[in-house]
């Protein structure tokens, strides 16, 4: 799987694209913060795990139930700014009018 498969053309010589320009600029961030959630994501399950593992390790006790409930609502606010980001840089793009052409994961024919 490659993360940033729209980049390698601003970089291919065998098709002699000429480059980025900014038209290349939305496809390529687009997927950047696509994969920037994706890793939020991943980092969130893991958390949920390491917060349960505390939680039967601890057999329990006061202390790990604390420390297990901090960790889940640590998750749910991370997971909130995540999601909320997202549809904030959504909603300015809309905003300033921005081509939605740009902000696909399609690059744009030259």
């Amino acid at each position: 799987m490659q993360f940033f498969d729209k980049l390698s053309i601003c970089f291919d010589t065998k098709q002699h694209m000429g480059g980025c320009g900014w038209a290349e600029l939305g496809p390529i961030v687009n997927e950047l913060l696509k994969n920037i959630m994706m890793l939020g994501i991943f980092i969130g399950v893991l958390m949920i795990s390491y917060a349960g593992i505390i939680l039967v390790r601890g057999q329990g006790s006061p202390a790990s139930r604390t420390q297990a409930r901090n960790i889940f609502i640590n998750i749910v606010i991370g997971m909130i700014l995540l999601v909320g980001s997202y549809y904030i840089v959504e909603f300015i793009l809309d905003t300033l009018g921005v081509n939605p052409e740009l902000r696909k994961n399609s690059l744009p024919k030259r």
